[in-house]
């Protein structure tokens, strides 16, 4: 697929010596530059189309969890609850001490 997206048609290299055999019109054609593009598009698309689908769901269910976990969270200091005036009180910073 990265051949595609940079102009370079894999399928001479993948026939081999196989494309001598071939009349000289198949052979332009197949290691032209439309028919590689051409062959993978439809299924590129198909993926490119099953990623977002998925991306989508999967940003609606984090939204949906995010909704149902409830407003802010209070974490537990030092093993004990921290009480509501202490979880809303602006804590003061810390002063350093030099020694």
């Amino acid at each position: 697929m990265f051949a595609a997206l940079l102009g370079y048609n894999p399928v001479g290299t993948l026939l081999g010596t196989a494309v001598n055999k071939l009349p000289a019109s198949h052979a332009a054609y197949l290691t032209g530059h439309t028919f590689f593009p051409s062959l993978i598009a439809a299924p590129f698309s198909h993926g490119l189309d099953i990623a977002f689908d998925f991306a989508i769901a999967a940003c609606l269910i984090a939204a949906v969890a995010s909704l149902l976990r409830g407003r802010r969270y209070v974490h537990e200091e030092h093993g004990r609850p921290a009480s509501a005036a202490e979880a809303q009180a602006p804590t003061k910073p810390r002063q350093l001490v030099s020694r």
